[in-house]
C-alpha cells in the first residue's frame, strides 16, 4: 500500500517544509510496515524483521547545491564548490532521544545516519534506496511532544537506488557519492 505524505512547516524551523508519512487518521486502524526507515549509530531499535537496528522515520529534509552555477560553456566557476545544506530529520521520541542530545551537547558527532526506503518484491522486504551520511555534526535538537527533530552538518552523503525489472530482478543499483569536505564526488 503506497503511502500518503503531506509537507508540512516545522516548529521552530523557520522556511522548513518536510513530507512527512504519519498522516493517517488514528482510527485508522490498518497495520501498515513503513515505507521509509533510519538508522543513527547503534541508537534505534525495531520489531521489523531485518531492521532491527533502525526505527521508522516520519520526514527529513536536505539538499544538496553549488555556491554558484557553473558557466554556459560547460566550465566550472572555482566559487562553485558543492555544498550540503543540514540535514533535518523527524523521528520517534524514546531513549535513544537523551543519546542524542548528549552527543549534541558533549560535540561528538554522529558516524552514521542511513535512510531507508524499503518496498515489497515477491513478498520480502527489500530496500529500494539507501542515503547514507557519514560524520554527521548535531547542530540542534528539539523535542515536540513524542517527536524529535534533529538537524546535523554531515560531511559525506552517499544515495543509492537499486533497479528492479517488472518481474522483480534485481537490474544493478545507481550510486552518487560527495565528499564535502575534500570535494570529492564519486558514482
Amino acid at each position: 500500500m503506497p503511502q500518503s505524505y503531506v509537507i508540512t512547516d516545522l516548529p521552530g524551523k523557520k522556511s522548513v517544509k518536510m513530507a512527512t508519512t504519519d498522516v493517517a487518521p488514528l482510527d485508522d486502524i490498518t497495520v501498515r510496515s513503513p515505507e521509509w526507515m533510519i538508522k543513527i549509530d547503534d541508537l534505534l531499535s525495531s520489531n521489523l524483521g531485518g531492521f532491527e537496528d533502525y526505527s521508522e522515520i516520519f520526514g527529513w529534509n536536505e539538499e544538496s547545491s553549488r555556491f554558484t552555477p557553473g558557466n554556459l560553456s560547460n566550465q566550472l566557476l572555482g566559487s562553485a564548490t558543492l555544498k550540503h545544506s543540514g540535514l533535518t530529520i523527524l523521528i520517534p521520541n524514546g531513549g535513544h532521544s537523551a543519546q542524542i542530545e548528549l552527543k549534541m551537547n558533549r560535540g561528538i558527532p554522529l558516524d552514521l545516519i542511513e535512510i531507508v526506503r524499503l518496498g515489497n518484491i515477491q513478498d520480502s522486504k527489500v530496500k529500494l534506496q539507501i542515503l547514507e551520511y557519514h560524520t554527521c555534526w548535531i547542530q540542534s535538537f528539539q523535542q515536540q511532544l513524542d517527536r524529535v527533530i534533529v538537524t546535523v552538518s554531515i560531511s559525506v552523503k552517499k544515495n543509492t537506488i537499486y533497479v528492479f525489472d517488472n518481474t522483480g530482478a534485481n537490474q544493478g543499483q545507481m550510486v552518487s557519492e560527495v565528499n564535502y569536505i575534500q570535494g570529492v564526488v564519486e558514482g
